[in-house]
């Protein structure tokens, strides 16, 4: 039989493309989207605005 050997450069190249595609796919999605309005950025908080909880409100802290 014939022994065929792989590059391994080629092996390199391959395994970077599946990975590095998908994620090219998602952004440009994402920016389509963006772009005709149909998905928002989502808000930023404001510099001194901090997150408290009372102790009705449930959430994750405890006090």
């Amino acid at each position: 039989m014939d022994d065929i050997s792989t590059n391994p450069i080629i092996v390199t190249l391959l395994f970077i493309a599946r990975c590095l595609v998908p994620l090219l796919v998602l952004f440009g999605i994402s920016y389509l989207l963006r772009r005709l309005g149909l998905v928002a950025k989502t808000p930023e908080e404001t510099a001194g605005a901090e997150n408290h909880h009372t102790p009705g409100e449930g959430g994750l802290t405890h006090d």
